[in-house]
Parts: C-alpha cells; structure tokens; sequence
C-alpha cells in the first residue's frame, strides 16, 4: 500500500516543483502527503491521480536517456487516520496485533478508529485468529478516506 500510495505523491511532488526534475530517483518523506494537501489548500485541490501518474511516466522517459524507464525511489510513507488515499482501494491483509502501525493504516482506510474497533470487536466475537498465521480481511476504503477524483 505505501509503495503504491508513494507513486502518486511522487507524481504530486514532480507537479508541484517539489523535486529536482533532474534527480534520477523519487521520495516520500513521511508527512509529504499531509504537507503537500495542506499546501495545495486541501485535498479537493490535490492533482487527480491519472495527472500525478502521468508526471511520474513523464519523469521516468525524461531521466531514461532513451533507454529502459525506470522508476526508482524511495519511501518513507506513514499512512494514520486522516490519510485520504489516491490509488488503493482495497486491502487483503491479516488481523495485526494491537498497537502496530498496521492498524494506523487499517484505520485509516476504514476512515477511523471507531470502524477499526467495531472491525476487531467482530473479529474477537467470531474467534478470528491473530497475526501471520491468522485470519484475513478484505477491506474496502471508506469513501471518506479517498481523495477526490
């Protein structure tokens, strides 16, 4: 999810002149998003994800010398409740253990804490299993926690 949430802040980051657009690797650094959305004046005026992707391509054919595009970079996404995903729309995860930075994201593609917990009263009333070797979850982002298109 942050390597895929992190593309399109890359993309953001290249439109914004939040970059070097001679650099040969992109980042993320860990409130970029929460940063560029309050810059952008909030998250209705962010670029639409096909625009943060296409500057992103664009990016990655400008820097390959007319050879293999590459995209390359780096992340350092933390994704909390508040966090609006561009790209994810589902998750496939397992039940994390409490007090992890999973289940920050988890909250927040749920689109909050209350909804985390009613998803972990349910998953503790039905015996559901903990951890690696637990049960899973197909999640669906809550439209609250989507950007605009």
């Amino acid at each position: 999810v942050r390597t895929i949430e992190s593309l399109y802040w890359f993309g953001v980051r290249l439109l914004k002149k939040d970059v070097n657009p001679e650099a040969k690797d992109l980042y993320v650094r860990q409130w970029d998003p929460y940063r560029l959305s309050h810059e952008a004046g909030g998250h209705e005026k962010l670029p639409t994800a096909v625009e943060a992707l296409t500057a992103v391509l664009d990016w990655s054919n400008a820097t390959s010398g007319g050879g293999e595009s590459v995209i390359e970079g780096h992340t350092q996404l933390i994704i909390v409740p508040g966090y609006r995903f561009a790209l994810c729309d589902y998750l496939f995860t397992n039940t994390h253990q409490p007090r992890s930075t999973l289940l920050m994201l988890v909250a927040a593609l749920l689109g909050g804490k209350d909804r985390l917990f009613a998803l972990y009263d349910h998953a503790l009333a039905g015996g559901y299993r903990f951890l690696s070797y637990g049960d899973s979850n197909f999640l669906q982002c809550h439209p609250e926690a989507k950007l605009p298109c």
